[in-house]
């Protein structure tokens, strides 16, 4: 298709008129090969625009802090939808590894908790915004949408007061999907989530898209199909692997699972809504 791309802070137009190959998508964008060994990351609609601006600070914030992740580029505009160029990685994603070779969950899990360990070593720069910021910005808008759950936001922005702020640099969506395995070992990939914070927050969601989250689009029939058995293999290979490298705090762990629930509430995804909303209430919201 012949696009038309505006980039940089001029806001020059470009005229490319080339065809792109889709690689890669999921539910909030879609990946396209681009050239001098770089990919662009469009999201679906102008809605996420400020996605692709917090992911290119959150991969800048991991990228100086250490963090394995792409290189990223330019903000860009196409055809009307925000987009980000990045380093294009070479490597299968660990759910996709999975789908052809199941018998790798335990190493999948395990991969999975020393990388997560890993990034949890930087400190996030003072500028990335806080999770806390972003939870409470997400809950409140939850409740304003759906009235009938005002009490569960109550309850859930009640328990996130007193929790720790931290000063760590978290992903916000870490899961198997998000773990590239390259000739460079793991890279992590899709920061749009990307705050500062407390680590065990980050675990706390990634611990709760193991137990409940739906797969996404294209997802192979293979992983599917493992779903029950395989989720609790890569969930107890995770948090042994964390733990080794990482303390963790148990009843904080616990208490981050509520706000946390509350937020993915907001995500709108329908399969998980009832299982979220069961977690909350039980909680005592």
């Amino acid at each position: 298709m012949a696009l038309a791309v505006s980039c940089g802070d001029d806001g020059r137009m470009v005229e490319t008129g080339r065809q792109m190959r889709k690689i890669a998508e999921g539910r909030e964008a879609e990946v396209f090969a681009w050239d001098d060994g770089r990919v662009l990351k469009l999201y679906r609609n102008d809605g996420y625009a400020p996605n692709a601006q917090y992911e290119a600070a959150g991969l800048r914030a991991a990228r100086s802090a250490g963090g394995i992740v792409p290189e990223p580029g330019d903000e860009v505009r196409v055809q009307d939808r925000p987009g980000l160029l990045m380093e294009r990685v070479e490597g299968e994603d660990l759910l996709a590894l999975l789908g052809k070779k199941p018998w790798l969950m335990f190493r999948a899990g395990t991969v999975l908790g020393e990388t997560h360990a890993r990034l949890h070593e930087a400190v996030a720069p003072p500028e990335l915004r806080s999770l806390h910021e972003r939870l409470i910005r997400s809950i409140e808008r939850g409740a304003s949408e759906a009235p009938e759950y005002a009490h569960l936001a109550a309850f859930a922005l009640d328990v996130l007061q007193s929790l720790p702020e931290g000063d760590r640099l978290l992903h916000g969506d870490f899961h198997p999907g998000q773990v590239l395995m390259t000739a460079r070992g793991p890279v992590v990939i899709d920061w749009p989530n990307a705050t500062r914070g407390d680590p065990h927050a980050d675990v706390a969601r990634t611990l709760l898209m193991l137990d409940i989250a739906s797969v996404p689009p294209g997802t192979p029939l293979a992983v599917r199909r493992l779903q029950g058995i395989g989720r609790g293999i890569v969930r107890a290979r995770y948090i042994a692997a964390y733990r080794k490298a990482r303390p963790l705090d148990e009843e904080l762990l616990a208490r981050w699972r509520i706000p946390v629930a509350a937020q993915r509430l907001t995500d709108g995804i329908e399969d998980e809504r009832e299982t979220l909303l069961r977690m909350l209430e039980r909680e005592g919201g």
